[in-house]
């Protein structure tokens, strides 16, 4: 794909792009770059000549990025080509009037306007930001490149987990039928209210939604296990609104019950913490701990898929850790409230 070829992504791609700290580094290195090209063909004292040029051609871009910006938050719905535009009005307009203002200044006093000076500073403005341009169009594009192969990572996990989470519930369903009918009837009508959250096509939803898909999955196993399962939640200062990858919480509330609960005869209590602690989401989930569990197997698996999501969502900034005290596996998440990677957002 050429940088120009009109894509989705990028359509709402470059006033963000450029007010990203790459997108700044290179309009400072651009813009001290021509200052030095352009005091070195003046031939005049360079370095005087270079402290007013670089000066004049920062203010520039400053002035500019400002204006990118309150666009930017301001209108959320510019095309591509709306936004290719007003970054090339931006930039001569605040460089005819830089121009002009440089000319009533008391280094450089200059009556009658010089006209040819204005033209030739804009020429040369518009020659570096179609420049400029064309790299962050490039870098626009690897970012595309980068969302489309984390879209499809994503898809795959999703895939990978979200049968197993059937599979499970389906067992449930299958010994409910030979043990308890009406049991059966009532998890099948839970199980399918769950299957429009679980299947859902959105890679994330709020937090409100994840804890009704775990409860949910809890009433399901409660007829099977009956008293042998406990839960005890624990819910503190904490926004249902805010957004997190869906199938997060239910995975390790299920690991929770087929490594824990499942091999003890009698059963145990699973302990779901969910609180606020500054900016950080923290899920923390413990349960019996059984060493020697033959129980169905996926605790790797699911374990290593919600880190993998956890990283193309957030990076390094998110964390999933598991140690064992007193007879327990305490499972914890900590989430960056907020911090969703906007390159593997939920968009299909």
């Amino acid at each position: 794909m050429t940088p120009w070829v009109h894509s989705t992504s990028i359509d709402r791609g470059l006033f963000k792009a450029m007010l990203t700290e790459r997108g700044i580094l290179a309009m400072i290195i651009a813009s001290q770059a021509v200052a030095f090209i352009y005091t070195l063909a003046s031939g005049k004292d360079f370095w005087l000549s270079l402290g007013l040029v670089s000066l004049f051609t920062h203010a520039n871009a400053f002035i500019t990025l400002g204006l990118i910006a309150l666009v930017l938050r301001y209108s959320k719905s510019l095309s591509f080509k709306s936004e290719l535009g007003l970054v090339l009005i931006f930039f001569q307009s605040v460089c005819i009037v830089t121009s002009l203002v440089v000319q009533y200044s008391p280094f450089t006093p200059v009556e009658p306007i010089d006209w040819p000076f204005i033209i030739n500073n804009n020429a040369i403005c518009g020659f570096v930001v179609i420049l400029l341009l064309h790299f962050m169009a490039i870098y626009i594009d690897n970012l595309n490149t980068i969302a489309r192969v984390a879209n499809a990572e994503l898809d795959a996990l999703q895939a990978r987990i979200r049968p197993h989470f059937l599979h499970n519930a389906l067992n449930t369903l299958a010994e409910l039928c030979h043990e308890n009918p009406d049991d059966a009837e009532d998890a099948a009508l839970t199980m399918a209210k769950l299957m429009q959250i679980a299947f859902a096509r959105n890679k994330t939803h709020s937090l409100g939604q994840e804890l009704s898909l775990t409860k949910g999955y809890l009433t399901i196993e409660r007829y099977r296990f009956e008293h042998r399962l406990r839960v005890v939640w624990s819910i503190n200062n904490v926004d249902l609104g805010a957004n997190v990858p869906a199938l997060i919480l239910q995975p390790l509330v299920e690991n929770a019950v087929v490594h824990g609960i499942e091999p003890a005869r009698e059963g145990g209590v699973i302990n779901i913490d969910i609180s606020t602690v500054n900016t950080m989401l923290v899920i923390n989930v413990d349960n019996p701990l059984n060493a020697d569990s033959k129980s169905r197997s996926g605790q790797g698996i699911a374990l290593e898929n919600i880190c993998r999501r956890l990283l193309i969502y957030y990076g390094e900034k998110a964390s999933l850790k598991t140690s064992q005290k007193s007879g327990r596996f305490l499972l914890t998440v900590m989430l960056p409230l907020g911090a969703l990677n906007e390159i593997s957002g939920s968009r299909r």
